[in-house]
């Protein structure tokens, strides 16, 4: 059969283009096969979930991670955490990790997020003393007291409290003690979580003077033993009286007896 002119070059054209578009084809699906990694299911926050709430199944649902990247003490089920009491700030979309939650069987509230041994105290701040609102729940923080001392003279300061836990931290409404006006005014306050001994401190301390928090890492887990300073002591004692010069007798220049006769003379050299 006889094909007018040019029509094979067309034919090869078109069969080689047909060749490069399935290889380029398969090289695509090859690379975009091998850049998938596996997935699998974990529960995260819908919302923000704040601690003391105890998780609904509005609040959370399963998405697809990729499996390197699932952190530990992640959960795929969400009847693993279904009424289980938040310890910890849970942010939205972050999974909900096992160790931010309180123990099966606890109850929802500020009580459930108590150590056995431990007792929830409240102090109230200013932005001050609550270091402008940074404290966060889960922070830990240094308690300082300042206080007047018992001869009245001069002011006192020494940390009472280290490393003490965080577990809420916001503004609630108080009336004001003045008759005419009993609107709610909006109070900054934070709650410690202490032993019984530390409370019974805190609870002396914030009556008898002024109490500050002093934020710190969470790594860092050491106490340290302080004297405390009192105002004498930013004075470096200037204010005491400095002891009097004793007044300094001036050097006596070297000199010689110069005798003539009977004449006695002291020449200075």
């Amino acid at each position: 059969m006889n094909f007018p002119k040019g029509i094979p070059l067309i034919l090869m054209a078109a069969v080689v283009g047909l060749v490069a578009s399935y290889s380029v084809y398969s090289y695509v699906n090859m690379k975009v096969a091998g850049s998938v990694k596996p997935t699998s299911p974990v529960v995260v926050a819908s919302n923000e979930i704040a601690p003391g709430t105890a998780i609904s199944t509005a609040q959370v649902k399963v998405m697809a991670w990729p499996r390197e990247l699932i952190p530990a003490k992640a959960t795929t089920s969400i009847n693993a955490v279904q009424g289980r009491v938040v310890l910890l700030p849970i942010a939205k979309g972050e999974p909900v990790l096992l160790s931010k939650l309180a123990p099966e069987g606890s109850g929802s509230g500020l009580g459930s997020m108590l150590d056995e041994t431990k007792r929830a105290f409240t102090v109230r701040v200013d932005d001050v003393s609550g270091v402008a609102g940074f404290i966060k729940p889960g922070d830990h923080v240094d308690v300082l007291a300042q206080m007047p001392t018992q001869d009245a003279k001069e002011f006192f300061s020494k940390a009472i409290l280290q490393n003490i836990v965080v577990l809420t931290a916001g503004i609630t409404s108080e009336e004001t003690s003045d008759k005419k006006d009993k609107r709610p005014t909006p109070v900054t306050t934070v709650t410690l979580e202490l032993s019984l001994e530390q409370a019974e401190i805190l609870n002396l301390a914030s009556n008898q003077g002024k109490i500050r928090l002093a934020l710190r890492n969470r790594l860092n887990l050491a106490s340290l033993t302080t004297q405390g300073v009192a105002t004498s002591d930013l004075l470096g004692g200037s204010s005491r009286a400095k002891p009097e010069k004793l007044p300094v007798e001036a050097k006596k220049a070297p000199s010689i007896e110069v005798i003539k006769g009977l004449d006695r003379t002291e020449a200075t050299l």
